[in-house]
């Protein structure tokens, strides 16, 4: 079974009693940035910093967190990436 991609950041939009269609609108991200980002593979998604900043803003998402929510193939304290 494949592995869906972005599943903490999904969660997390689903918890803040959201969809990506909210999350979109709040943000000014387009439609098709957001469904390309969120459902891409996690290693060949590129989001924008700008893209990341405004999704932070919108679900409260601290910076210490940022790696978990939009990079989390990344071992943490992983030197190379």
């Amino acid at each position: 079974m494949a592995r869906r991609p972005f599943l903490k950041l999904r969660r997390l939009i689903e918890d803040e009693g959201y969809d990506l269609k909210d999350v979109y609108e709040m943000t000014g991200i387009t439609r098709s940035t957001m469904y390309n980002r969120i459902g891409a593979p996690e290693t060949d998604a590129s989001w924008c910093w700008s893209e990341i900043v405004l999704i932070c803003k919108v679900l409260n998402i601290p910076q210490e967190k940022i790696g978990e929510y939009f990079f989390p193939s990344v071992e943490k304290g992983d030197k190379s990436a």
